[in-house]
């Protein structure tokens, strides 16, 4: 990551000693609607203030409410730039809802899109990440992209193949960090993250709401192969005790290795 304004708002979104992140992503409300955990301000406000959360991603208008309530104090701040409904018959096609310069005026330190590779929208996908890196380089905020390949593979070496060159690609049009799936086996970790995390910042998605012991169990296996951190939602806010499991996530995320010394 080059230049200092990047430099500086990146660090927001890392804790000062390990140098990861745990990162909460709220942008579902636009995609699926309301859901149990973001349904309203008080349920949000119930666990935002953690501080294992070293940043929060949500679109424009979650960002403005949340901050004018206080509730973003001290963290990395990320606006989610792109999106599509689950009920379009698109889902897959994520367009630009809104602009760098907006979520500037907002006090972003950061700023995101989604793309999902389905097979026939890989133009408009990388256009639309060249456009924004190009556009956030003028203001030295740093580029956060999901990437979700939703080709169908069963052979784990043409998905892991596939899944690679996605990442180049993302990595080529000047992406400072990646939010990856899980593997569906932890031990494909260091293939998929080899002659990356050396220099893109790489955090895995929860997924759907899974065991704690799973989701702890990916902390450790993507923090010990080199990813900078977790970028989970569901998996904490849809908890029954979301501050207990930020807790126990950030004890394995954020932990240096001198204090995971007995």
């Amino acid at each position: 990551m080059e230049g200092i304004a990047k430099k500086i708002r990146w660090s927001r979104f890392l804790d000062r000693r390990s140098g990861r992140g745990i990162i909460v992503p709220i942008d579902h409300g636009l995609t699926v609607g309301p859901l149990d955990g973001l349904d309203s301000l008080a349920q949000i406000a119930g666990w935002i203030t953690h501080p294992a959360i070293t940043g929060i991603l949500a679109h424009k208008g979650m960002v403005e409410r949340l901050g004018s309530r206080g509730l973003l104090r001290g963290v990395g701040i990320m606006v989610h730039l792109n999106g599509m409904t689950s009920i379009s018959t698109g889902p897959d096609q994520k367009e630009r809802l809104t602009s760098v310069e907006t979520a500037l005026r907002l006090g972003a330190d950061a700023v995101s899109l989604q793309l999902n590779f389905d097979g026939t929208n890989d133009a408009h996908n990388l256009m639309q990440l060249g456009a924004v890196v190009d556009e956030a380089q003028l203001h030295g905020l740093p580029v956060l992209t999901m990437l979700y390949d939703k080709v169908p593979c069963d052979r784990p070496a043409p998905r892991m193949q596939r899944l690679r060159h996605l990442i180049r690609a993302c990595v080529e049009l000047g992406t400072d960090a990646l939010k990856l799936s899980a593997p569906a086996s932890l031990s494909e970790l260091p293939a998929l993250l080899a002659g990356v995390s050396e220099h893109t910042a790489v955090f895995f998605a929860g997924g759907a709401v899974g065991s704690e012991e799973a989701l702890l169990r990916l902390a450790q296996e993507a923090v010990a192969s080199g990813a900078t951190g977790l970028c989970v939602g569901r998996n904490v806010f849809q908890r029954e005790s979301a501050a207990a499991t930020l807790t126990r996530l950030g004890q394995v995320v954020l932990q240096t290795a001198e204090e995971a010394l007995p």
